[in-house]
């Protein structure tokens, strides 16, 4: 029985990542039950069979924000349609304050929560802190082994914690920019642009040092030295 809410619940957790792109949603009162959004009219919930358990979920977020704000509607909505009514979702606003995440994480420990999802960083190490044995789902986390001072993080917490990471993938948007950046173009006197141009090393680093004279442009633009005013 157990396994069967996990598997359902990885299958939701992987929908935060997707909602929080999207646009600003309403954000519950503190500590109310989340309703699903309207779903589309060929969107039909999971066939939970004869299954009869029923499951309770606790959202802590640590504060309305828009994309915490749609993280947390895509996680509801993903579950609902997964397990239809044999789900409660709790959610819980933190505004803002770590101290508050102790606190409604404990609450859903008296409550004995099947699962915690737990939407921000704060929100994630009060929910680690508090338990080993009730399943955690972390979202909008942008480093797991610094919330949770893991050494030699290989992408995987373990344990009882999983969840989504919003780090940008930075080798990605490293080659992003040589793919679009702009070649310089410096245009001069043919016959003097080896006087004019040439390379050194500045601080340690390869410099192409360009004479302020000669009519030298560079990409169309004139390099050249404002003379400075004369004191009369």
């Amino acid at each position: 029985m157990k396994k069967k809410l996990i598997a359902l619940l990885l299958v939701a957790v992987l929908a935060l990542g997707v909602a929080a792109c999207g646009g600003k949603t309403d954000t519950p009162a503190s500590g109310s039950d989340v309703k699903p959004s309207a779903a589309p009219a060929t969107e039909t919930p999971a066939d939970t069979g004869t299954d009869t358990k029923t499951y309770t979920v606790g959202v802590c977020q640590l504060v309305q924000h828009a994309a915490l704000d749609a993280a947390t509607q895509g996680f509801v909505d993903a579950l609902t349609a997964a397990l239809g009514d044999a789900v409660t979702i709790k959610v819980q606003n933190a505004s803002g304050d770590s101290v508050n995440c102790g606190t409604i994480v404990n609450g859903f420990l008296s409550e004995n929560v099947d699962l915690i999802m737990a939407n921000a960083t704060p929100a994630l190490t009060a929910a680690v802190s508090a338990t080993d044995s009730i399943p955690i789902l972390g979202t909008s986390v942008t480093a797991y082994s610094v919330a949770l001072d893991l050494d030699d993080f290989n992408g995987t917490v373990g344990g009882n914690v999983s969840g989504t990471s919003d780090l940008a993938d930075l080798s990605k948007q490293a080659q992003m920019i040589l793919d679009t950046r702009e070649l310089a173009a410096v245009m001069g006197d043919p016959a003097r642009i080896r006087d004019l141009v040439e390379t050194r090393l500045i601080g340690g680093q390869p410099c192409l040092v360009i004479r302020t004279e000669g009519g030298v442009e560079v990409n169309g633009v004139s390099i050249h030295l404002d003379e400075p005013e004369s004191k009369s």
